[in-house]
């Protein structure tokens, strides 16, 4: 069937099909979206929409005027498919890692406690704090599911409870796994040593080096992780979340931050309260 017999043959089964091409478009611009490369999204969608018009008027031609113009864009377009194809290949491997072997096989159908959660928050904060304070670089990526293989398998398999002081031996300079980062799920810490995909957005802090780059990198690719960031140079406290980063952070600040990562809710006692307001 020609280009012009399916126009001409419009019914119900023509338009599911129009609104899934429609759907698949929406999930190829959020994509670039999320990858700040819009542009592209843009420049490949534009050249589809020649594609068509092309193709609509070459169905209604009399003699295929527009033949040449038709096949022209069909290469661009399959070579622009190409590139993105080879530019963003580790994305596409994150989410079929993501698909296909979405669990983790640690802690599989197992739900830490917030008393086991509040441990865990308390000592990444005593943690980070004597990173600060002897200028320890350090970058702990927390994520509260399975994070893709590729990230994981790059760094050393630990699957250690979480403490401080292994945490601060981890990236300590004569560690081999210091210049990557730590990866904490749950209880545990996952794997050391890991490397992370460099944000590419052009807007950030010039001051911002490499570590800090990778932990808003971790947090484009998987929103629902939490990035903490310790400067070797300064031994300023940052967290990255969502693609965005806050500097200058307190243990306090950083303490409530990983609760409320966590979804720890404390109670306070009305003993305790009563004393307070004493």
């Amino acid at each position: 069937m020609g280009f012009r017999e399916y126009l001409e043959g419009i019914n119900a089964a023509a338009i599911v099909d129009l609104l899934l091409a429609a759907a698949v478009g929406v999930v190829i611009v959020v994509f670039f979206y999320r990858k700040n490369s819009l542009r592209l999204a843009l420049i490949i969608g534009g050249l589809f929409v020649l594609y068509l018009a092309a193709a609509v008027l070459n169905a209604y031609a009399p003699h295929n005027e527009l033949y040449v113009s038709k096949v022209i864009l069909r290469f661009v377009i399959f070579f622009m498919s190409l590139i993105v194809a080879v530019v963003y290949q580790s994305e596409f491997k994150s989410a079929l890692s993501k698909i296909g072997k979405p669990f983790d096989h640690g802690e599989q159908g197992y739900r830490s406690t917030d008393d086991e959660l509040l441990k865990v928050v308390g000592e990444i904060v005593k943690a980070a704090q004597k990173c600060s304070k002897n200028d320890i670089g350090a970058l702990i990526v927390l994520t509260k599911s399975a994070l893709p293989e590729i990230i994981t398998n790059s760094g050393v398999l630990l699957y250690a409870v979480v403490s401080a002081p292994l945490i601060e031996s981890i990236f300590n300079k004569h560690c081999p796994l210091h210049d990557g980062a730590l990866v904490v799920k749950g209880t545990r810490l996952v794997a050391a040593g890991c490397f992370l995909q460099i944000s590419q957005e052009v807007k950030l802090d010039k001051e911002l080096g490499t570590r800090h780059r990778a932990a808003i990198g971790i947090t484009e690719i998987c929103p629902d992780v939490l990035s903490v960031v310790v400067s070797e140079e300064t031994g300023i406290i940052s967290i990255a979340k969502k693609g965005q980063i806050k500097r200058y952070i307190t243990t306090e600040v950083l303490q409530q931050e990983l609760e409320a990562f966590y979804g720890i809710v404390r109670i306070t006692a009305p003993i305790e309260r009563a004393q307070r307001k004493h």
